[in-house]
């Protein structure tokens, strides 16, 4: 096996406003792109040609990834003129794709875990079909897996709105999670040139069929669908980076950090290259801060996503947030929010001097990319 698919379309819409100007795949997890880090794992079992199903911002994404060299791989793409669903945009990539096995990713979720024991699954149980799964307490929200757990069958693949749980109250069961290992006869299921959905049209098929089988991963698994998912996922993430790492440091630090003076940085912590703490800061825990930030005197940061670019002045606190790229935090701001409800800023933000930005008790407060907020928000 020395192939991959990764299908990247969608608009993101449940992580608007930060999928407004970048797409959603390019969303930074741990200071690497979501699907940079999904090809960074398929190489780790041999795989270096890449397929990239590309739709929404195409034209972003060809130009961050090139030809895949500087990740040393082999990218090519796939454009869809219409949408044409999860299995019409693996369809597209027919001709590549059908002389052997191929891992298929959504490009949306956060993965760290041994592809090689899911190889060896598929290898035994020799469907046309391997499913990722994952148990989760609430599985109303993805795509329902009815499975014999003695030979690993899916007996009934169920998409998000066929699930009916007894009494309509959630159990934990199977998910999809939408990480799959296919044989090339699963083109034969698929019509060309037509909107057909892998999960609703294809996967049941297969198990009624008795071709589909799961594999229950064990390690980092995540969707990002929502930004709390986002914030929570990349935590997450960053702790088994840390776990896994050699060096056994309490932090992720990047090239050329500049630090002035007494900064307190709390684990666990990621920053990235080339970025600038001063005096009296205190850092972390639980964040994650991107490349090229600027984060001035008697600072506070924690529980918080930062993206690339973003300078923040004197005197400020962000809690619970996620701050997109390019903003622009002027002197004495505070950024708060709650439990799941953050403030999220989009990309190109400016918050003026003494500007209190604060998530209400009952939702996330979120700024459009581009804005200037003049006056607080509570």
């Amino acid at each position: 096996m020395t192939k991959g698919i990764i299908v990247s379309g969608g608009w993101g819409t449940r992580l608007r406003p930060l999928t407004c100007t970048i797409p959603k795949s390019l969303i930074p997890v741990v200071n690497k792109p979501v699907i940079e880090r999904q090809i960074l794992l398929l190489k780790t079992v041999g795989i270096d040609e890449i397929i990239l199903a590309v739709s929404v911002m195409s034209d972003v994404l060809k130009n961050y990834f090139k030809n895949g060299e500087r990740l040393g791989v082999n990218i090519k793409y796939t454009d869809e003129k219409n949408p044409l669903g999860t299995a019409g945009a693996i369809k597209l990539a027919e001709d590549y794709l059908k002389d052997e096995n191929f891992f298929m990713l959504n490009g949306d979720i956060i993965l760290n875990f041994d592809l090689k024991e899911m190889i060896k699954a598929h290898e035994k149980h020799k469907g046309v079909g391997l499913i990722g799964s994952r148990v989760v307490p609430d599985p109303s929200r993805y795509g329902v897996l009815i499975v014999e757990e003695d030979t690993n069958k899916i007996l009934q693949f169920l998409e998000k709105n066929e699930y009916n749980p007894t009494d309509g109250k959630c159990i934990p069961m199977h998910i999809n999670a939408g990480i799959y290992l296919l044989e090339p006869e699963v083109f034969q299921y698929i019509e060309p040139q037509k909107k057909v959905s892998i999960e609703r049209n294809v996967f049941p098929n297969l198990a009624r069929e008795n071709k589909l089988h799961y594999y229950s991963i064990s390690g980092v698994w995540r969707d990002i669908g929502k930004p709390e998912e986002l914030l929570e996922g990349n935590i997450q993430l960053m702790n088994e980076l840390l776990k896994n790492q050699q060096s056994k440091n309490e932090n992720l630090i990047g090239k050329n950090l500049d630090v002035e003076g007494k900064v307190l940085i709390k684990p666990p912590v990621a920053i990235g290259e080339n970025v600038v703490i001063r005096k009296n800061c205190q850092i972390g825990p639980n964040t994650i801060i991107g490349n090229n930030v600027y984060i001035g005197a008697n600072t506070e940061i924690k529980d918080t996503l930062i993206y690339n670019g973003t300078y923040i002045s004197e005197n400020v606190k962000c809690e619970k947030a996620i701050i997109a790229d390019n903003c622009l935090l002027h002197d004495d701001v505070q950024i708060v929010g709650n439990n799941e409800n953050l403030v999220i800023l989009s990309s190109f933000v400016e918050v003026l001097d003494n500007v209190r930005l604060i998530a209400p008790s009952e939702s996330s407060l979120s700024v459009c990319h581009h804005d200037v907020v003049r006056l607080d928000v509570e």
